[in-house]
This record gives C-alpha cells, sequence and structure tokens, in this order.
C-alpha cells in the first residue's frame, strides 16, 4: 500500500471515527444540544483536529445522512439478491426501511436535515453533500430494478414507467415517516390531533395498498 492510499484510509477511518461519537452524543443529548465541544470530547480530539474533518456540527450531521444512506443501500442490494416475483421485492424494501427507521431514528433525521437544504451550490460543490447524492440516485436505482423485475415477471403492472413509480415509492414512504415523526414530537399540523397515527401498522397498510395497486390485474 502506498502513502496516499495510506494517509487516505487514515482520515477515512478518523472520520468515520468522529461520526461515531457524533451518534453518540446526539443519542444522548439530542442533535440540538449537541455542540462541537461534545464532538471534541467524545472523541478525545482537539477541537483543531475535529474542524479539519467537519466544520460545523451541520456538516456532522450531513455525515450521519450520508452514512445512513449507504447503510440503507446495503438493505435494498440484499432484498435484489432474494429470488422472488418484482411485487414482493418492493414489499420487502418497504419492510427493510421501516426496520432501518424503527432501527435508527438519527438516520432519519438526518436525511430529512440532508432534503432540507436549499443552497444547490452548496450541494453540488460539497463532497459529503455529493455522497449524499450518489448514494439517493443509487437507491432509487434500487428500487427502479425491483420495479422492472415485477414488470418482467408480471407481478407488477407494466403501463407504469418505472423510474416515476420508484419516485413516488420514494417520497410517499418518506413522507409517510415523516408525518408520524413529527406527530410523536409533538411538532405536526392540528389536523392530526385526533389521529391515532402507529406508525408500524400504518405504513404496513401503506405498503399493502401500494403493492394492490401496482400489481398487474389478471
Amino acid at each position: 500500500m502506498g502513502t496516499e492510499e495510506r494517509k487516505r484510509r487514515e482520515k477515512e477511518k478518523r472520520r468515520e471515527l468522529i461520526i461515531d461519537a457524533a451518534e453518540e452524543v446526539i443519542r444522548k443529548k439530542g442533535f440540538e444540544s449537541m455542540t462541537m465541544d461534545d464532538v471534541a470530547e467524545e472523541t478525545e480530539l482537539s477541537k483543531g483536529t475535529l474542524y479539519l474533518y467537519f466544520k460545523n456540527k451541520s456538516a456532522i450531521y450531513l455525515g450521519l445522512a450520508e452514512r445512513g444512506s449507504r447503510l440503507l443501500n446495503r438493505r435494498f442490494a440484499k432484498v435484489l439478491t432474494i429470488d422472488k416475483p418484482g411485487l414482493q421485492l418492493i414489499r420487502q424494501m418497504g419492510e427493510e426501511y421501516l426496520d432501518f427507521v424503527r432501527e435508527q431514528p438519527i438516520y432519519f433525521h438526518a436525511f430529512i436535515y440532508y432534503e432540507s437544504i436549499q443552497d444547490l451550490e452548496f450541494l453540488q460543490s460539497d463532497p459529503i453533500a455529493k455522497r449524499c447524492e450518489e448514494n439517493a440516485r443509487e437507491n432509487h436505482s434500487y428500487i427502479t430494478r425491483a420495479l422492472q423485475i415485477g414488470m418482467q415477471d408480471g407481478s407488477i403492472d407494466d403501463s407504469y414507467d418505472a423510474k416515476q413509480l420508484a419516485v413516488m415509492i420514494w417520497a410517499s414512504s418518506r413522507g409517510l415517516v415523516q408525518v408520524a415523526y413529527l406527530k410523536n414530537s409533538g411538532h405536526h399540523s392540528a389536523l392530526l390531533d385526533d389521529i391515532e397515527l402507529d406508525i408500524e401498522s400504518m405504513f404496513k397498510s401503506f405498503i399493502h395498498l401500494l403493492g394492490e395497486g401496482m400489481a398487474k390485474k389478471e
């Protein structure tokens, strides 16, 4: 291994350790209460060293979004190795997504943060934001591929455009889970005050409804 490659790996390893530490701090204190001092203390690094990797806590949160999207993509890639009809693969991806959000809420909130960024110049120039975008494209390709498999095996109506349908599934799933989390956090529209929302049962109903809608009719 050359010197440059060794330096690159060491830098990436330290970056991942910083994200590990930030995740632990957020778990204890929440994102709003987290400070760069907290992360430096958790990693046992100086603040100067920490700033070499992340200029502020928002950059760290973006790093969490990138890591989370990477982990979610691994789950989706694994689903595509299963020998099942495409419609079942889509349902399995839905289950994987729900499990991921339930098990890793910090990553889900980091996704929402990334998607709320409006500065296009920043999104196009920041290396972490670029990786988030690459991961999002990869995620879309997995959903699209599952749909195409279903259209080929006859389990999904092939009158749909697979790429457009993949976007609809992604957007609907993300929005549905976000509404449930906002309800639970108390930050939501008054419309939801009188509605009992259980994220798991609601998402399972959504997956069933989605499957019925896209299934090829006999």
